[in-house]
């Protein structure tokens, strides 16, 4: 398989000891690109097409989701267990308050409940988008280099968007679940930054989990009301814009809250 490898760092090329594996609009390797920046550490990125993670993980960083890295012959999968190692590798800015520090498990459980909770939940919408619109999955690769022609791929993105919906379970009745629980996550989010756990000048750990599921949700058109104006919007600020979009009305109307609940 030709996988095609990008090395960017800081707008520079250059060639780096760590390969970070991606895939296009990914929000948990968009949030290890920004931590990686704010290092400094050069890497080169590798982009694979979605699902071929699956095939190409366990061979190159021994894991089937993304993102995935080698350091020299280590190999990490997923986001926090990379940060984990970043930090490690290069202290300043850290990702994490310090040993000791109140705060430093309140922002790893914060980080937890991003990844194992809301991390999904933009994924179960796409697909679903994706599966009434295929055509806008297209848009989501941007001017990313890909292994294989556009032309080549665009007539395999309905199939693809059906396979992602199987391996992610999503499906009309979860879409619209995600979407009547986003008000009260939101809420939730809102609450971590009144309390200055979240949103700091320098982002942690969570705030990179979390605002990076925000930046794509609000790839959602139909989903964008729902975020506008929130404290939690701020968190997007720490990425830059993502590319793609899902046109509005992809999602029926009648999936949308209605209402925000309050904080439990």
């Amino acid at each position: 398989m030709n996988i095609l490898p990008v090395t960017t760092t800081g707008g520079l090329i250059e060639m780096s000891k760590i390969k970070l594996y991606v895939l296009p609009a990914s929000h948990p390797c968009a949030a290890v690109e920004v931590a990686l920046d704010l290092k400094q550490l050069p890497y080169r990125r590798v982009v694979l097409l979605p699902l071929m993670q699956v095939l190409v993980g366990p061979l190159r960083y021994g894991g089937t989701t993304a993102p995935g890295m080698r350091v020299d012959g280590e190999r990490l999968v997923g986001s926090r267990t990379i940060m984990r190692r970043l930090d490690e590798l290069q202290p300043q800015p850290t990702l994490l308050p310090p040993p000791g520090d109140p705060a430093r498990a309140q922002v790893l459980d914060a980080e937890r409940w991003g990844d194992e909770v809301l991390q999904d939940l933009p994924r179960r919408i796409l697909d679903v988008a994706f599966l009434s619109d295929p055509g806008a999955m297209e848009s989501f690769a941007g001017d990313m280099p890909l292994p294989l022609p556009r032309a080549v791929l665009r007539p395999a993105l309905p199939a693809t968007a059906r396979l992602m919906a199987m391996k992610n379970k999503a499906r009309d009745d979860t879409a619209r679940a995600d979407l009547q629980a986003l008000p009260r996550y939101l809420d939730k989010i809102d609450a971590w930054i009144a309390d200055g756990l979240l949103g700091g000048e320098q982002p942690n750990a969570a705030d990179l989990q979390i605002g990076s599921t925000i930046r794509l949700l609000e790839t959602l058109v139909d989903v964008r009301p729902l975020i506008e104006g929130r404290p939690a919007a701020a968190l997007t600020r720490y990425f830059p814009p993502m590319v793609g979009e899902v046109p509005a009305g992809t999602l029926p109307a009648e999936w949308m809250p209605t209402s925000a609940p309050a904080v439990n």
